[in-house]
């Protein structure tokens, strides 16, 4: 994997009202140069879950002056436009990013194509050969996620070594994850595999 050129990927991240949800806050990098594009809060139509608050701090009262996502979608679409968006859990960022789109009544146009996006999980999941549910790191907060993202993205773009090697976790092995009942709480798929929910 080859490091982005300026210009050429955005990396995004969401947090949200609870899991499913709508967005308190949103970042956009550029992948090349970490250069931030945007970072905002993001006032929603419904109140933020009580896991949600626990995971990333944002209150209600913080986004009560926030504006709503129909006034911030301009300014995404400009620094997202042309470019391929990154995103550590892409299908979640994305489902929420349309679902905002669709309750303001506006058009998705570039972030609706699923080519437009491209997952830093699963392909960090591939480049390691792991099926674990493999922790971002960041701080819970947009551009801090967007930040470790961009991390997960240079790392890859350098190549492994020869002295690293991870492999599946054998049968009965514990496999890491966050708190329950929380909005990263992982769902099992299976003994050796399992459905990432968003960092």
């Amino acid at each position: 994997m080859r490091h982005p050129a300026p210009d050429a990927a955005v990396i995004l991240d969401t947090e949200t009202t609870d899991l499913p949800g709508q967005t308190v806050e949103i970042a956009v990098i550029d992948a090349a140069t970490g250069k931030k594009l945007m970072d905002t809060l993001v006032k929603p139509t419904e109140p933020i879950s009580d896991g949600a608050r626990w995971v990333h701090g944002i209150t209600d009262e913080m986004v009560a002056r926030a504006r709503p996502f129909e006034k911030i979608l301009p300014r995404l679409r400009q620094v997202t436009k042309g470019k391929v968006i990154c995103a550590y859990n892409a299908d979640f960022d994305r489902g929420v990013v349309l679902g905002d789109v669709r309750r303001a009544g506006k058009r998705p146009m570039h972030l609706e194509a699923e080519d437009s996006w491209y997952c830093l999980m699963e392909a960090y999941k591939d480049w390691l050969g792991s099926f674990r549910w493999l922790r971002l790191g960041g701080r819970h907060r947009a551009l801090g996620d967007c930040e470790s993202a961009r991390r997960v993205l240079i790392r890859m773009s350098k190549g492994r070594g020869s002295t690293f090697t991870l492999t599946a976790p054998a049968e009965g092995d514990p496999v890491p994850g966050p708190p329950s009942g929380t909005v990263l709480a992982v769902t099992e798929v299976s003994p050796t595999r399992q459905r990432v929910q968003p960092e």
